[in-house]
């Protein structure tokens, strides 16, 4: 399990998604689970498969917060 996964998961909508279908929750499931569009969970889904897998930089910050 991927670190970052597990701390994101707790806050963001996404990579609580992709934390449940690592865990073997299909996409179909969490389509019906949060009732959004299959679509929606696919593309979710795929965007955070790619910045664990690229390790894109995610900030949390909010817009108005200052730079680090």
């Amino acid at each position: 399990m991927n670190p970052a996964v597990v701390v994101l998961g707790n806050t963001s909508l996404p990579f609580h998604l992709y934390d449940l279908h690592l865990n073997g929750v299909s996409a179909t499931e969490l389509s019906a689970a949060y009732a959004v569009p299959l679509s929606w969970v696919e593309e979710r889904l795929e965007s955070v498969r790619l910045c664990v897998k690229y390790q894109v930089r995610v900030s949390l910050a909010s817009p108005h917060s200052p730079q680090l």
